[in-house]
């Protein structure tokens, strides 16, 4: 017999105030791409959290992917210099992530 998977989710998930900062950095480094100043203390933040709640590097990728590609003023920004952009962001993510 096959059982139906359950689409609810148990996986723990960053705090709104987590993904709020996260967009307000992400924001601010987009309008000046050349600084990460904003992204880091963001960086720190969801980073710390997702290892207290022992979400894996993989998941906060995505879930740091799903509000990368939620920002509006990403329609501006094309192909190449948006993949540059996004992989700036995910090593800040990922360097954060093991450094704790």
């Amino acid at each position: 017999m096959m059982m139906a998977l359950d689409s609810t989710s148990n996986d723990p998930a960053l705090s709104k105030e987590s993904v709020s900062a996260l967009e307000a950095a992400l924001h601010a480094y987009l309008a000046d791409e050349n600084s990460t100043a904003a992204l880091e203390p963001a960086m720190r933040r969801i980073a710390a959290e997702a290892r207290e709640k022992r979400i894996r590097a993989e998941q906060l990728l995505i879930m740091l992917k799903e509000v990368w590609y939620a920002i509006p003023q990403l329609e501006a920004v094309r192909g190449d210099t948006q993949t540059q952009l996004l992989q700036r962001v995910v090593t800040l993510c990922i360097r954060e992530y093991y450094s704790g």
